[in-house]
């Protein structure tokens, strides 16, 4: 069902300053001018270092124990790394076929999978204690991709589609909990909606959350949205059902996109479609942005236009080819 707005979410009339309270950013703003974010203050000076204790500079080899040390901290980050190797390949594993498909023993296993818990690199599902890769991993990804070029490649068909659109182009990337955006082109009219870089959008209310999510497996799926399977109600048209959010998903694997009408902010639609850069999970999503009432007669036309630019953007990165 489409749930009643949440208590301690902004109300309708404030929907377009904090539509999303739960989240680090708004998920979007509506704006008639778009000024540059004021620069952040200068840091402080760094601290000069201590004075060097007596001993100190002595080379690891002059102290056999410490370096005993440094080579177990180091075989047991390998381990841990080549668990999540693991866990990348195949989701859902059971702990005890992680410690024989890696040769470690069961304790081993267990105490590596609690490191990587902890720091939400891992995640278990309670129901089958099938493990799986974690938010924070996906964060790391994010970094990589955000450090990689991703956004710069991406430019040029932000440009276009906002030019070709009038309406809000932008490109997002998994990190944790939510969606990131890391780049965005604006359209040519002067009411439209923001999503500066930063900007954070729930994976289960926006286009651009659900396009990456919707080819992820179900256990991954729950484990983004939450352990409780709860989802908030940001408007009166969220989808706070899980059956119904599988569902919309469902109709972005036939049609390679998806609209999303006033789900996280009243009076704000989107359309989206994921970018799969050589792997089979989305690496990111692009998606057009507008209001409501002059983006949703649009969206049929405007759903295929951004899906091309996915797979052209999928395609410079070595994933799935531009046409299919």
């Amino acid at each position: 069902m489409r749930g009643r707005q949440r208590k301690g979410f902004a109300p309708l009339s404030t929907m377009w300053i904090a539509p999303c309270r739960t989240l680090r950013q708004p998920c979007g703003t509506m704006t008639r001018s778009h000024k540059a974010s004021p620069a952040a203050p200068a840091g402080r000076p760094r601290r000069s270092a201590p004075p060097a204790e007596a001993g100190a500079g002595r080379t690891p080899s002059a102290n056999p124990a410490a370096g005993q040390g440094a080579a177990g901290a180091a075989g047991a980050v390998d381990r841990a790394l080549a668990i999540l190797d693991a866990l990348a390949a195949q989701d859902g594993l059971a702990l005890s076929d992680l410690a024989r498909g890696l040769g470690l023993a069961p304790s081993t296993t267990h105490r590596l999978l609690g490191a990587l818990a902890a720091r939400r690199l891992a995640e278990v599902d309670a129901a089958t204690q099938g493990w799986s890769v974690g938010p924070a991993a996906v964060r790391l990804g994010a970094a990589f991709l955000r450090r990689g070029g991703l956004a710069e490649r991406a430019r040029p068909l932000l440009d276009r589609l906002a030019a070709d659109s009038g309406e809000t182009a932008v490109l997002v990337v998994p990190d944790g909990d939510a969606a990131l955006v890391v780049a965005e082109a604006a359209g040519a009219p002067s009411l439209r909606v923001v999503m500066p870089p930063g900007t954070r959008l729930p994976y289960h209310a926006s286009a651009a959350g659900k396009a990456l999510i919707a080819h992820l497996p179900l256990s991954r799926v729950r484990v983004l949205l939450g352990a409780d399977g709860a989802l908030p109600a940001l408007t009166h048209r969220t989808l706070t059902d899980g059956g119904e959010l599988i569902a919309d998903l469902a109709t972005l694997r036939h049609s390679g996109w998806l609209a999303e009408r006033d789900e996280a902010a009243e009076g704000q639609s989107a359309v989206a479609a994921p970018v799969f850069g050589g792997l089979d999970d989305p690496v990111a999503a692009l998606a057009l942005a507008g209001p409501s009432l002059r983006l949703e007669s649009r969206m049929a036309a405007l759903g295929p236009v951004v899906c091309a630019a996915a797979r052209q953007l999928g395609a410079a990165l070595g994933g799935r080819p531009a046409a299919q």
